[in-house]
């Protein structure tokens, strides 16, 4: 007999509805914002984005968007454009805009704090704004000193979250800036390093303080660090390309991905000649392969920034640009890492990509690349089903080019690390750290991001920010602090269901500027226009929104069922359903009376749903006849307060 698995309705279980806030590493209100620029509530939005991430505007150009990878309308047609919406409300109020709502410095002052009120709060909300976290009141400022080593993402999220808790944070940083991976490797094309500075700024603003070009093991040691702060957060990155161990790597011309887009974010020249090819199928391969193919036009406008001469780039911008750029990856177009948009990206502005080759040795002329051997490969299946690929004998070819740029994997280097540290390290060689407080073995020394997770998204170094200032707090402080969490429903009426036709709209992504338009450093994507983020947003299935059974008043007559026009409802024997022991006590306490001697049902009817399928037009609760169903909103809220604190 088939059985149904299903679940019991709580707390966690509405939660897991909202797919695209459940996906995110910092619980972003995705569906708050998206629904509030349908309502033309843009500061709301903009709030609920900004809360618990301080690289909001960045995170709208360039994050991984998990969210819509979970997002359940994709399971119908296409997902909603989460993050093209999220960078329309950052454009109206983030640091970008003229309106710019500066939250975090300004919530002392009580600017942004009735906006903040009026969307739900979570962890990683109060985590960032935690003048909150004790019911609103400025914390004095502690006589705790906190190191943050590493300026990118993780380390300034902890920063910008320590500095806010009162604590006197210094960040060192090996780099003359700011920004970790985000400035020195994503290209200006996709993040404008204005908005990134902008963004960082919010955060210096807050009291931490920058020292620069002092690198871990060479400029600061971790035991002076330790004689001078109370605690440290090591979010050092991986800035170490992998290498690749083939005859040829040691030519002229062979470049690592990661030090390529350095050196080209901090203006220094690189020559790569007509031809290009890089290895790799990850994004950092795709941003090597679209700034190699527009060198040339980097170099022009860093010239007029007077970054490099005139002369300079006049000299170098026709022999800089590649003018045959091609990317080579062992595995199927499927399997690269890279997001399909940055790959139709590439391909569109003439990038060759080349999957199932693996590169076999490069070749070389008088002491430089001459072309790049590479040979086809097949997938072998070993006895557990595993999938290795191999190359296929007889299958070399060549292709030719004057510069081979590896973008197969980056690392952390761990070289600062000794004995007397007490730090342990992987086999990976990664930090160690608890998942839960990234403490590593050394007491007070706490890490994250790339050093201990290796290569991660922007977002998911938020996430690491937002848990090490929580744990390095509690580490300093005697009380600890815990997650309160409670959740409640209010009745929507018909008028707040999603409108009738969105289920047939269609997604649209931003436009893109044409590919004569396309300059070195400008921008690719295009924000909506206030028309197309409306049209966007009416999509969404508004999967906050529940549909409210009372057992009490269901006569079973199965309306709903019969009027649901995508088939969620199903009427069952009580017997087919099968759950955890929530479940198996909830069936056995509500039907004991029908039960047989040999313990099986044999009577009762319940009605399942299926979640995938609903949305949330609310024709079931119109059908029934004895107001048994309800239309209803979920909305959860979680705080952070200190134990011992009133709740």
């Amino acid at each position: 007999m088939n059985k149904y698995n299903v679940e019991l309705v709580d707390i966690s279980y509405y939660q897991k509805q909202i797919s695209c806030q459940n996906a995110c590493p910092v619980r972003t209100d995705a569906r708050g914002y998206v629904d509030a620029v349908t309502n033309s509530n843009y500061e709301d939005g903009y709030v609920r984005a900004r809360e618990p991430n301080p690289f909001a505007s960045t995170c709208g150009r360039v994050c991984a968007a998990h969210c819509e990878k979970a997002c359940r309308r994709g399971k119908i047609d296409a997902p909603i454009t989460i993050r093209a919406l999220k960078r329309f409300l950052c454009e109206t109020y983030g640091v970008e805009a003229k309106s710019h709502l500066p939250i975090a410095r300004d919530i002392d002052k009580g600017a942004g704090i009735e906006l903040l009120k009026k969307a739900p709060r979570n962890a990683a909300t109060i985590q960032s704004f935690g003048q909150l976290a004790l019911g609103g009141k400025k914390q004095a400022l502690s006589d705790s000193r906190v190191a943050v080593i590493g300026a990118g993402p993780a380390g300034l999220t902890a920063a910008h979250d320590l500095a806010l808790l009162g604590y006197r944070v210094s960040v060192f940083e090996a780099a003359p800036d700011a920004g970790g991976m985000t400035l020195l490797g994503i290209p200006e094309y996709r993040l404008p390093r204005p908005l990134l500075k902008a963004e960082i700024g919010e955060i210096r603003d807050l009291g931490v303080d920058f020292k620069y070009n002092t690198r871990l093991g060479k400029d600061v040691s971790l035991s002076d660090l330790k004689r001078q702060f109370k605690a440290i957060f090591i979010a050092i990155g991986a800035h170490k390309d992998r290498g690749l161990d083939i005859e040829g790597v040691h030519l002229d011309g062979v470049l690592a991905a990661v030090d390529f887009l350095l050196n080209v974010n901090l203006g220094y020249r690189v020559n790569l000649g007509d031809k290009v090819a890089v290895l790799g199928g990850g994004d950092v391969a795709v941003d090597a392969a679209r700034v190699a193919a527009r060198l040339g036009e980097v170099y022009e406008l860093l010239a007029a920034e007077n970054l490099v001469t005139a002369v300079d780039a006049a000299r170098h911008a026709l022999r800089l640009g590649a003018r045959d750029v091609h990317m080579v990856y062992r595995g199927m177009r499927e399997e690269m890492r890279a997001s399909q948009e940055e790959l139709e990206g590439a391909v569109e502005e003439g990038i060759t990509i080349h999957t199932g080759l693996a590169p076999k040795r490069i070749i070389g002329r008088d002491g430089k690349v001459a072309s790049l051997e590479v040979q086809a490969t097949r997938s072998v299946y070993d006895e557990r089903g595993r999938r290795n690929l191999v190359p296929v004998e007889g299958s070399e070819s060549l292709i030719e080019c004057s510069s081979v740029i590896m973008a197969i994997g980056q690392e952390s280097d761990l070289s600062f690390i000794s004995p007397e540290d007490g730090i342990a390290v992987s086999r990976q060689r990664t930090i160690v750290a608890n998942d839960a407080t990234l403490a590593t073995t050394a007491p007070g020394i706490f890490a994250g991001g790339d050093v201990v997770f290796g290569p991660r998204t922007v977002i998911e170094a938020v996430a690491d920010g937002h848990k090490a200032a929580r744990a390095i707090d509690n580490y300093l402080k005697a009380g600890q602090r815990r997650v309160v969490r409670r959740g409640w429903m209010t009745n929507v009426p018909a008028e707040g269901l999603p409108k009738p036709g969105y289920y047939q709209v269609a997604r649209s992504n931003p436009s893109k500027i044409s590919l004569d338009r396309r300059t070195g450093v400008s921008e690719v994507e295009m924000v909506f226009d206030e028309a197309s983020a409306k049209e966007q947003s009416q999509r969404c299935l508004r999967c906050h929104i529940q549909t409210v059974f009372n057992s009490d008043l269901c006569i079973l007559c199965g309306g709903c069922a019969d009027v649901c026009p995508t088939n969620c409802y199903r009427l069952v024997p009580v017997e087919k359903i099968e759950g955890n022991q929530d479940v198996a006590g909830v069936i056995s306490a509500r039907y004991k009376d029908s039960l047989r001697g040999d313990g099986n049902q044999s009577m009762g009817t319940a009605i399942i749903k299926d979640e995938t399928r609903c949305i949330r037009c609310g024709l079931c609760a119109r059908r029934c006849p004895t107001g048994a169903i309800t239309m209803e909103a979920f909305t959860f809220e979680e705080q952070l307060v200190y134990e011992g604190s009133p709740v």
